[in-house]
């Protein structure tokens, strides 16, 4: 018997995830692709029992299950160890646990489209081919660091190595799928009427392939957050706390919405969203006033009663902001750490440390009023309310270091290269498709990793699109505790009113007009920059007061410290962060 280290990926991770209109599309995604792997790893487990090394489970018979329901936490790499005769063996294991991953695929398949018409040619072309998976496997006998490299760069070239087998299309002609554009629509020409078109909440000419489709039917409907939820949270919260009459007479008006399919209901995440549990998008005027202009006379009357409730309640609590944020995560040095590891046990460890912390992940988002989507090992990706976020990254941040801190002294790590979190937060509109937002996270998780040299890893990283303007970006790493203590703060300032909406603008406006002074033109520069700051603060008034000297510092030190390009950057993202309403984001 000869001994075999084993790996497995599967994808593609952007069409499977990235490709996302709906929150429906971007949970949905996360857990086809968590269960095909899940499939292949039970293969795996049950041909050679504690073979795997990641994921390390406490319960293989039972996590390795078909999980209908809940977060996605099966990473889409599979690394194992195995004692079989020869190659050929593990290629035998390796292709049945690539057969059991696309066949997991395929029974899903098969259950979403017994549900609603599809062009069965279309489907049958694409359904085989929703799943990329390639294996790669090394012989060792005692040098397990020099083995894991060899597999590494086993599967890095399997990976590069692409197969192009024969097109099986059937659909020339046919609109693309509006998720990604890259297949053909699997949906009949004309679904008019058709009880299908709001079972996958098909906006106006919105088309889907197969693989679109599945993600729309995914598990229960009722069971995932939607965005417009987690943006509405805050202001839904504090209605509930200040005006609970209200709150419930909304609850009562939006009620009959569920049953005429024109709002879905909320019911996941442990039932968190209890207070209001639909998917708020009809807490938004526009959104209602469009549904109200789209649907006939009997739809109207329900939706007229909701908007005339409204009107009561916005009069004084405003409107929600619709911006949330998706927080991307991932682990610092990992591979290093990984590298440290003198054998398949101490490997064990760390992955088995990675499943303790993704475990917990879906409770402390939960605290922060979010709804986690996937945690597989130092991976997370989640939709978090805006105020609630930073203390959220914050929080994951913290309780990932904690769980790699046994293991990475147990390996001798130094302190300054044992793993840390860095987490994106992507801010956006809910009326943006989930695909962009998630783009977006990502960028801001990119942004946070920066590199090793320049721009060291573990930190926080916040990417703010403005639906009717630009982009803002603003990092802090996680040991600067003056810089975060500082962001919170002006976050804080903003919320109790105790900062002009305009500052940020305003400060801008000065690093514009003084754009002739160059950043190397020493203290007197500076001073200048400084001097203007301090007559803009003598003019400001928030509340119809004037700025508190304590703000006034706060300022002043931030202008100090960076360029004011940077300081309004910073302004802009916290006045975001801060917002329950609209009207404090200026809609």
């Amino acid at each position: 018997m000869t001994r075999y280290l084993v790996a497995l990926s599967l994808g593609p991770v952007q069409s499977m995830i990235g490709a996302a209109r709906r929150t429906r599309d971007l949970w949905g995604g996360s857990w086809l692709l968590s269960e095909a792997a899940r499939a292949a790893a039970r293969v795996l487990d049950e041909s050679h029992r504690g073979c795997l090394i990641f994921p390390k489970l406490d319960r293989p018979e039972e996590e390795l299950a078909p999980q209908p329901t809940g977060m996605a936490n099966i990473a889409n790499v599979i690394r194992a160890e195995v004692c079989v005769p020869d190659a050929k063996a593990v290629r035998s294991l390796c292709e049945a646990a690539k057969e059991a991953a696309a066949g997991r695929l395929v029974d899903l398949g098969e259950n979403a489209r017994k549900r609603v018409p599809v062009r069965e040619d279309v489907w049958s072309a694409q359904i085989d081919d929703l799943l990329e998976s390639y294996a790669a496997w090394v012989p060792y006998e005692g040098d397990y660091p020099e083995a894991s490299c060899r597999l590494v760069a086993a599967l890095a070239a399997r990976k590069a190595t692409r197969d192009f087998g024969p097109s099986r299309s059937a659909s020339a002609g046919l609109p693309k799928s509006s998720l990604d554009g890259a297949f053909e629509t699997v949906l009949p020409k004309d679904l008019r009427g058709h009880n299908a078109r709001r079972q996958l909440g098909l906006s106006k000419n919105e088309q889907l392939d197969a693989l679109g489709v599945m993600k729309r039917l995914a598990g229960d409907p009722e069971q995932f957050t939607a965005y417009s939820r987690i943006a509405a949270d805050p202001w839904v919260e504090a209605l509930g706390r200040e005006k609970p009459d209200q709150l419930r007479r909304l609850r009562e008006a939006y009620e009959p919405l569920v049953s005429s399919q024109l709002a879905t209901r909320v019911k996941g995440n442990d039932d968190i969203y209890s207070a209001m549990p639909y998917d708020a998008q009809l807490l938004y005027s526009f959104r209602l006033e469009q549904a109200i202009a789209a649907n006939e006379e009997r739809e109207r009357r329900s939706l007229g009663a909701l908007r005339e409730c409204k009107r009561s309640i916005s009069a004084s609590a405003g409107q929600p902001v619709p911006y949330a944020a998706i927080l991307k995560a991932d682990g610092d040095r990992m591979g290093k750490l990984f590298a440290k590891a003198s054998s398949v046990e101490q490997s064990r460890s760390i992955s088995q440390a990675l499943h303790g912390f993704a475990l917990g992940v879906r409770e402390i988002v939960q605290r922060h009023r979010g709804h986690a989507i996937y945690a597989g090992g130092d991976d997370v990706l989640a939709l978090v309310p805006l105020p609630q976020s930073i203390a959220c990254a914050e929080e994951l941040a913290e309780q990932f270091r904690a769980s790699l801190e046994s293991i990475s002294s147990e390996l001798n790590v130094a302190e300054k290269e044992r793993p840390t979190l860095s987490v994106g937060l992507g801010i956006g509109h809910f009326m943006q498709p989930l695909g962009a937002l998630r783009a977006r996270a990502e960028e801001a998780e990119k942004l946070a990793k920066g590199d090793d040299t320049n721009c060291p890893r573990n930190a926080l990283a916040i990417v703010l699109g403005v639906r009717s303007g630009g982009e803002h970006r603003v990092r802090i790493q996680w040991s600067d505790m003056e810089a975060l203590a500082d962001l919170k703060a002006i976050v804080e300032a903003f919320r109790g009113h105790k900062l002009p909406s305009r500052i940020a603008y305003d400060i801008r406006a000065i690093d514009q007009r003084l754009g002739w002074l160059r950043e190397d033109d020493g203290s007197d520069a500076k001073g200048m920059r400084l001097a203007e700051v301090r007559r803009l603060q003598d003019r400001a008034r928030a509340a119809g007061e004037k700025l508190a000297p304590e703000q006034r510092k706060l300022i002043e030190r931030q202008v100090a410290e960076q360029r004011l390009a940077e300081v309004a950057e910073l302004l802009i993202v916290a006045r975001w962060l801060a917002a329950r309403t609209a009207a404090e984001v200026g809609e």
